[in-house]
């Protein structure tokens, strides 16, 4: 689960490295909102991934851009906010472990939620 996670970051971080014509904002993201950003984010692309797995039509080209950018105005945030964050926790390593800790226990929080609500359903 962790190496998922892992590779999840690595493909963001790949993903927003190539959006150099943004103008980023000075305003870090405190941890305890990125986590959350982070997570919805993990989130579109399994959705997106999930999509696209039995029809790669261009139709779905832009559609992971566009669940990010909902998720941007959800949390009041603009992709320039977000994408200097990132590479702000990524240039420190121990912040960016923490982040990336931070997000692994957000999933397991949600995870063990489900489980326990389909527990009682079952029951």
């Amino acid at each position: 689960m962790r190496n998922y996670f892992i590779i999840v970051a690595l493909s963001l971080f790949m993903a927003f490295s190539n959006c150099s014509t943004h103008t980023y904002s000075k305003e870090r993201l405190p941890i305890n909102q990125m986590k959350y950003v982070v997570w919805d984010m993990l989130k579109a692309d399994e959705y997106y991934i999930r999509l696209t797995a039995n029809d790669t039509a261009k139709k779905f080209q832009y559609e992971n851009l566009r669940v990010y950018d909902q998720i941007f105005r959800s949390y009041g945030i603009t992709k320039g906010n977000f994408y200097s964050s990132y590479k702000f926790y990524e240039s420190n390593p121990n912040l960016f472990k923490e982040l990336i800790d931070s997000v692994e226990n957000v999933s397991k929080r949600e995870r063990n939620l489900l489980l326990d609500t389909s527990k009682k359903n079952t029951q």
